[in-house]
C-alpha cells in the first residue's frame, strides 16, 4: 500500500512539473470524445419489443433503431421498414446491415430518424388482421412512446414492398414517402389509386427492381408504376442489374433513407 501511495505522489509531482514547465497536452485543441457516439457509434437497436395485439390475437414483436446521439427530448420522424416473406423483425438488422447503413446516412448529414421494423409473419402486411394492427395499434403505440414529429415514411422489400405499396396507396395522407424494393406488386392496387379523388394526397413513390430477379414479376411492378404516373402520382421507376437478394436491398436502403429524409 505504501508503495502505491509513493507511486501516485511521484505521478502527481511529474504532472505538476510538466505544467510548470509549460508542457502541453498532445490532444489540446481537439474535440472531446462524444460518449454517446463512442458507446453507440451505429445508434441503438432495441430488439424483442412487443405489443399485445387485439386484431392479431397475440403478442406481436417489433424492433426499433434509434439514431446516433439520440435525444429523448427531440422530436423525430419515423421510417417503417418492412421485411420480406420468411423473415421477421430481425431481418433488416441481421441480414440487411441496416444499423451501419442508417448510421452512415445520419453521420453524413442525413435526417435523423427512428426506424421501426415490425414482424409481419406471412400476412403480406394486410391479411389476418395485420392491416388493422399496423395502422391502429403499432403506429399509434410507437408514436406515443417516442417524441414523434408527425412525419412518417414506409419502405420494404419483396413482401414488404407489397406492404409498402398497399399501405401508402390505401392510406396516402399518413405517409410522406414510400420506397418499394423488389416488390410483389399487385395490379389490383390501381383500385386504391382510383378510390382517391384528390391525387395530390399521395406521397411520392420509388419502385426499384433487379433486372435479373425472377422471384417477383417486374412487369407488373412496371405496369403499376406507369399507371401511377398516368394518374398524376410522383413515381420513380428504377430497374438495374440485380437479383432477389440482400446485396441488392442493401444498395437500395441508402436511397430509401435519403428519399424519406428529404420528405420529412
Amino acid at each position: 500500500m505504501k508503495r502505491l501511495f509513493t507511486l501516485l505522489a511521484v505521478m502527481a509531482l511529474g504532472a505538476f512539473a510538466l505544467s510548470a514547465c509549460g508542457g502541453t497536452d498532445p490532444d489540446e485543441g481537439k474535440e472531446g470524445i462524444d460518449l454517446l457516439d463512442y458507446i453507440n457509434p451505429d445508434g441503438q437497436a432495441l430488439r424483442g419489443l412487443t405489443i399485445d395485439s387485439k386484431s392479431m390475437k397475440q403478442a406481436m414483436k417489433y424492433n426499433v433503431w434509434l439514431p446516433p446521439k439520440f435525444d429523448a427530448n427531440t422530436a423525430y420522424p419515423i421510417l417503417y421498414l418492412l421485411h420480406g416473406a420468411g423473415d421477421d423483425q430481425n431481418a433488416w438488422l441481421d441480414k440487411g446491415n441496416a444499423m451501419t447503413i442508417a448510421a452512415k446516412y445520419v453521420k453524413g448529414g442525413g435526417k435523423p430518424m427512428i426506424i421501426v421494423m415490425p414482424d409481419a409473419q406471412m400476412t403480406f402486411y394486410v391479411w389476418n388482421g395485420f392491416e388493422t394492427y399496423f395502422q391502429e395499434e403499432l403506429m399509434p403505440a410507437v408514436e406515443a412512446k417516442y417524441k414523434f414529429n408527425g412525419k412518417r415514411a414506409v419502405a420494404g422489400l419483396s413482401m414488404g414492398g407489397y406492404g409498402t405499396l398497399y399501405h401508402a396507396l390505401k392510406f396516402p395522407a399518413r405517409f410522406t414517402y414510400a420506397y418499394a424494393m423488389s416488390p410483389a406488386a399487385d395490379l389490383g392496387f390501381t383500385a386504391l389509386i382510383d378510390a382517391q379523388s384528390d391525387k395530390k394526397v399521395f406521397p411520392a413513390f420509388t419502385i426499384e427492381v433487379g433486372t435479373e430477379d425472377t422471384t417477383v414479376n417486374n412487369a407488373d411492378s412496371e405496369k403499376l408504376a406507369n399507371y401511377m404516373k398516368e394518374k398524376g402520382l410522383a413515381c420513380e421507376w428504377i430497374a438495374r442489374p440485380g437479383v432477389h437478394y440482400w446485396n441488392f436491398w442493401q444498395e437500395c436502403l441508402p436511397k430509401a433513407l435519403k428519399k424519406a429524409g428529404e420528405s420529412f
